[in-house]
């Protein structure tokens, strides 16, 4: 293998592409997020309602 020296050609045409996989990943990410979402918030509203009934019946319990 021989050492050949880039053009900043070559290094602009790999920021482009970088760029352009990075705002396909971003946007991806964020297309799954607003699928899930009402079905997340939903398991984290179940989630929190179970632990704060948890802690009150604890809390009942445990006291004099």
């Amino acid at each position: 293998m021989s050492y050949r020296p880039t053009s900043w050609l070559d290094h602009l045409v790999g920021l482009c592409l970088s760029l352009l996989v990075a705002a396909t990943a971003v946007y991806v990410a964020v297309r799954l997020i607003e699928a899930v979402w009402t079905a997340l918030l939903m398991i984290l509203g179940v989630g929190l309602f179970i632990t704060v009934g948890v802690l009150v019946l604890r809390s009942r319990r445990n006291s004099w």
